[in-house]
């Protein structure tokens, strides 16, 4: 049985933290800025959660940060 692959998404969370606390934002602020609720982004930032792709490309402009850099696999 092959081994699993280690999984990238607590990674991306860290990186959409990250990058919304250097622009300033609290998680409510950001969700009503991307119109979705707090508890989405605090699922994407504490879990890796991966968000539709209209989402992560809302997320990415309000916090002015390439999505690929957000949520691509490599950094």
């Amino acid at each position: 049985m092959p081994a699993a692959k280690p999984t990238r998404a607590p990674e991306r969370g860290h990186r959409v933290a990250l990058a919304r606390r250097g622009a300033g934002l609290t998680q409510p602020q950001l969700a009503e800025k991307v119109g979705v609720s707090r508890p989405t982004i605090a699922r994407i930032e504490t879990t890796g959660h991966a968000p539709s792709v209209t989402i992560a490309l809302a997320i990415a402009r309000e916090l002015g940060e390439p999505v690929e850099a957000l949520f691509g696999g490599e950094r």
